[in-house]
């Protein structure tokens, strides 16, 4: 070889050696490129449950990348171990009562039994298609999921930490497997901050025992805790007489309990209707559950409760196999890292403030739904609701102001006692341009079909032409398919008398809208009815 060939063989392989440095050079770069935008997002959703994951798909059907932060199972409280779970095991009683009105009906069922290991696993087989349906849907929009614990560092960017103490760690299902025992469930093994040019807080909230329950005390525990215990406990205390109290009151004692439900306040579900209040309370005690009212807990511990009679003076030591706290809840939140950050919050109540129709903070990058709000029932429909706003708002979907439904005006609920309770609409002070309405359903041919005449409708509308419904509150078995209907009256502004021109299906119970809004007109065929100013 020439010296000539030499250093042309030199040149070439420095040339080689210098290409390959730059080629790993860019591949470097691109693959640091690649792992900044993973972590890069357009909206980052912190809590999994209904407003967090109504808003997440909502923003990436919109186009938008999403990533969600959840500390827990996937649908968080009300899917895992509230609603869902709950209402699960309430349809069996729903059976049992059915079964003990068998024989109206011809049907003669001499004995049965209940087999709570069954139950129990109905309720686990609810909950983890719920779950399941959830997974799948953030699956099909391509949302990122990570576990672990959100803290915010600044309007667009979180540090996800690794979860140090799980939630329900001493629950198991019917099986006696924990529920955190799935392929679902993989949380974060190290730190990890993500970058989102918009946030959204739906991390919800959680039971919180007052500090007239001792600490330590394995006979005290929270409605999650009792609605996964291993049996149906012989004797309940409930302490709280509003709509958790008054279902677990409904459902345990179908399921054989002795119940004594415990209220400070005059009347149970305080925030409803006194009619409907006292409904509830007299179907209470038909089926045998002992109310205690104007009662003030001073101590619980093992079983024992302590109460104090406002009407009397008098001290009253109550036993039982299990105490059920249905009073406290906490925000799953850090507010003073919120206030720091300039986010503004509601001192009282310890909620985050947020505009009415965007959901946005203070800052307005910044979002937030669900029970964090201070705007917020904490009715599930309230935080599906605002978990739309969010998201239309950050994808530019619509102008949310110009939305003619006030969220909680037009927000319909359900109490699940047995029969159900429901509402929409705030009943307004009673005035000259005010007037209240009560239909029975004892003329209903759908309820006297299946001997179900039990109930009304309590309405409340306007004095002056053309009358429109107000608030509405009704008690009735089918009172969780009926509200729907009056919910969209009062959402849509439609006159009553517009109602009475619709056609209803016949005999069924939401043929009673229809009914009800003759007998208000004075159009009535059937139903005499109540008025009541």
């Amino acid at each position: 070889m020439s010296t000539t060939d030499l250093i042309d063989t030199v040149e070439l392989s420095e040339n080689v050696s210098i290409d390959n440095e730059q080629d790993q050079s860019m591949d470097h770069n691109e693959e640091e490129q690649t792992q900044q935008e993973q972590y890069q997002f357009d909206v980052i959703v912190i809590g999994s449950g209904p407003g967090g994951y109504t808003s997440a798909i909502r923003c990436a059907q919109l186009g938008k990348s999403v990533a969600i932060i959840e500390r827990d199972l996937l649908g968080g409280h009300a899917v895992n171990w509230g609603c869902i779970p709950l209402n699960a095991m309430i349809a069996s009683a729903r059976f049992i009562r059915l079964i003990h009105e068998s024989v109206r009906y011809g049907i003669n069922i001499s004995s049965h039994r209940i087999d709570y290991l069954r139950i129990a696993r109905h309720r686990d087989e609810v909950v983890k298609k719920a779950r399941s349906q959830i997974k799948k849907f953030l699956e099909k929009y391509h949302i990122q999921v990570y576990t672990g614990v959100a803290n915010i560092i600044d309007k667009n960017h979180i540090i996800i930490k690794p979860i140090q103490k799980y939630t329900y760690i001493n629950v198991y299902d019917a099986d006696g497997r924990n529920p955190y025992e799935t392929d679902d469930y993989i949380p974060i093994r190290a730190d990890i901050e993500i970058s989102g040019k918009n946030i959204i807080i739906a991390s919800g909230i959680e039971y919180n025992f007052p500090n007239f329950v001792e600490t330590n005390d394995t006979k005290t525990i929270d409605p999650t805790q009792l609605l996964w215990h291993k049996n149906i406990p012989d004797s309940l205390i409930i302490i709280g007489g509003g709509v958790l109290g008054c279902e677990f009151a409904s459902l345990y004692r179908h399921l054989r309990s002795n119940i004594i439900l415990i209220e400070k306040n005059s009347r149970l579900l305080k925030f409803m209707d006194e009619q409907v209040s006292f409904a509830v309370e007299t179907r209470l005690k038909d089926i045998g559950v002992e109310i205690i009212l104007n009662a003030y807990v001073e101590r619980v511990s093992k079983g024992e409760v302590i109460i104090q009679l406002q009407q009397t003076n008098t001290k009253r030591t109550l036993l039982s196999s299990l105490v059920v706290i249905c009073t406290g809840r906490k925000s799953t939140f850090d507010y003073e890292n919120l206030q720091n950050l300039g986010i503004n919050i509601d001192q009282e109540h310890s909620t985050i403030i947020i505009n009415e129709n965007t959901c946005q903070t203070s800052i307005p990058t910044i979002y937030a739904c669900g029970g964090v709000v201070s705007s917020c029932w904490s009715w599930i429909p309230c935080v599906i609701h605002q978990g739309y706003l969010a998201a239309n708002r950050i994808s530019e979907y619509e102008d949310n102001s110009k939305s003619y439904i006030p969220i909680n005006l037009v927000t319909p609920f359900v109490i699940n006692v047995i029969p159900a309770v429901a509402s929409v609409g705030e009943v307004p002070k009673l005035t000259d341009d005010v007037l209240i309405y009560t239909f029975k359903f004892q003329s209903n041919q759908r309820a006297i079909i299946d001997n179900q005449t039990w109930g009304f409708i309590k309405m409340w509308t306007t004095r002056e032409e053309p009358k429109k419904f107000l608030a509405v509150q009704l008690v009735h078995e089918a009172a969780a398919e009926i509200i729907e209907y009056y919910s969209m009256i009062i959402s849509l502004n439609i006159p009553l008398r517009e109602i009475c021109l619709l056609p209803f299906a016949h005999p069924t119970y939401t043929e009673s809208v229809k009914e009800a809004c003759e007998y208000v007109l004075g159009q009535s065929m059937n139903y005499e009815g109540t008025y009541l100013n």
